[in-house]
């Protein structure tokens, strides 16, 4: 059944708002319960690793089988079974060894590349081993997801970090006072094992039988040959993580926690984008291209990067303008001090400017990927590592913590505009006209933050008035933008 990507994103904004709002309350508990300490710096070093494997999870994993699924499914749909049920296999021995590797190379890092205090390290490299189940059920749980993404089941998947949510915060509570700091892994591992579950119970009853195998058909071969220049690439993007966090450990204590504190809010855009509108789309553009007409899809990339720019930019104004009081609603709780908030906050300021060629970067990502540009997201993968390693070196010593988020942003932005640029010349003719309004907007809310930074000062608190008046503008932007996006989906050939 053909999707309309316009018409299925609206449909899951609601549900994913609420359930991705509950999926953030668990950084909000782990800073309720441990502040801003050596448990948190411990606990978010060693997440990183994981982290990693995540990142690589939803994005080379996901990205590399969600189209081959596609095909497969259209030139030959019994062979879906045990293509899912052979990744399955292959992803988690692969990010099991990936695991090992990192557990048993965790304390010789944590001596030579971090300051943490010895305390610190040993329970950073516990923590490791920990996780390394954690790593095995993300990547393998991908592969469901991307068979659910297929199938169109994208109201089943929008509703997971809900439950995810509630199985991960209830379980650490329950285990926190006899176990911990250590009901944190346990807590995580059992809400993705859940979540892993929950894909493939409705994989199952869309009529999808799940063959484990270790089996190469010529479908799984395919996918490891795309795999390869996919995994290098976004093992390289995915590395700045793992890099900000190693720069991070050198400074004070409570670097790593604040750095991370401050990276969960900024991902808040990201993670709703992700969960809707690029989710839909890239099932769509992928279905679309297995089907022989290039050209739809074609015009749906160039929509939906549209939509992005005009409907993320109003409400990243908002987000600079309110972002310590964001922070305090979300963290400044229990053993979180309004001095955390305020360094939260402020490293998040950096951070802002970035999201939103992050959200336009990882469009156009997949919009190669359909395509079939692999060697650019190699080539792409090492340019970003590469600058942000540099600006990190940079920055880090006049800035301390804000140059490690200054350098995520121009990084984002350096790499967002190679993507763009390199996809202009497959998109419809007339490029500048149609983009015209959406940058309108982008600039229009760059002017009401930065007018509203200058005049009203920083606001600290929701139940600040400036707060609110600072919010007209961008809510105008914002009815502006909505109307564009709803004319732009009756024009031309509809997507």
């Amino acid at each position: 059944m053909r999707q309309n990507v316009g018409r299925a994103t609206l449909t899951l904004i609601p549900i994913a708002i609420t359930s991705r709002g509950a999926a953030f309350l668990i950084p909000v508990v782990v800073a309720l319960w441990f502040g801003v300490d050596l448990i948190t710096d411990a606990w978010f070093w060693a997440l990183a690793f994981p982290t990693f494997a995540v990142v690589l999870a939803g994005s080379a994993v996901a990205t590399t089988v969600t189209p081959a699924l596609a095909r497969v499914k259209q030139e030959s749909p019994h062979e879906v079974p045990q293509m899912i049920g052979g990744l399955l296999v292959w992803s988690a021995g692969l990010a099991t060894a990936l695991g090992l590797c990192f557990c048993l190379s965790g304390p010789w890092v944590l001596e030579n590349f971090t300051d943490f205090e010895t305390e610190t390290q040993s329970l950073a490299a516990m923590f490791l081993w920990e996780l390394l189940p954690f790593m095995v059920v993300t990547s393998a749980g991908a592969v469901l997801r991307a068979g659910c993404e297929v199938e169109g089941l994208f109201k089943r998947i929008a509703f997971t970090p809900l439950i995810r949510a509630v199985v991960v915060i209830g379980t650490t509570w329950m285990l926190l006072e006899p176990a911990g700091a250590h009901a944190l892994p346990i807590g995580l591992i059992l809400g993705e094992t859940v979540q892993a579950l929950w894909w493939g119970v409705w994989l199952t009853l869309a009529g999808v039988d799940i063959e484990p195998t270790t089996k190469l058909n010529p479908a799984i071969r395919q996918v490891g040959r795309d795999f390869a220049p996919i995994l290098g690439g976004e093992v390289l993007v995915a590395l700045n993580l793992v890099i900000d966090k190693g720069f991070a450990a050198t400074l004070e204590q409570g670097s790593v926690a604040t750095l991370e504190f401050a990276d969960r809010a900024r991902i808040i855009p990201t993670t709703l984008m992700i969960s809707t509108l690029a989710m839909v789309a890239f099932a769509t553009w992928s279905n679309d291209a297995a089907k022989g007409e290039s050209a739809r899809s074609r015009i749906s990339m160039d929509k939906s990067m549209r939509w992005t720019l005009l409907l993320a930019s109003p409400a990243l104004a908002g987000m600079f303008i309110g972002r310590y009081a964001l922070i305090e609603m979300m963290f400044e709780h229990g053993a979180f001090t309004p001095q955390d908030t305020r360094n939260t906050a402020h490293v998040l300021g950096y951070y802002i400017p970035g999201i939103l060629p992050a959200l336009m970067g990882a469009l156009a990502l997949r919009a190669h990927i359909v395509e079939r540009n692999l060697a650019l997201v190699l080539t792409l993968g090492i340019a970003s590592v590469t600058v942000n390693f540099t600006l990190n070196s940079m920055l880090i010593g006049p800035l301390g913590l804000v140059g490690l988020a200054l350098s995520t942003s121009v990084g984002a932005t350096f790499i967002a505009t190679i993507w763009i640029l390199c996809l202009v010349p497959i998109l419809p003719s007339g490029l500048a006209h149609r983009w015209l309004p959406s940058m309108g907007i982008v600039i229009g809310s760059a002017l009401v933050a930065g007018i509203c930074e200058a005049t009203l000062g920083t606001v600290m608190s929701f139940s600040d008035t400036r707060i609110w008046l600072a919010s007209i503008p961008c809510f105008l932007l914002l009815a502006a933008a909505i109307s564009l996006v709803l004319a732009d989906r009756t024009s031309g050939i509809e997507s």
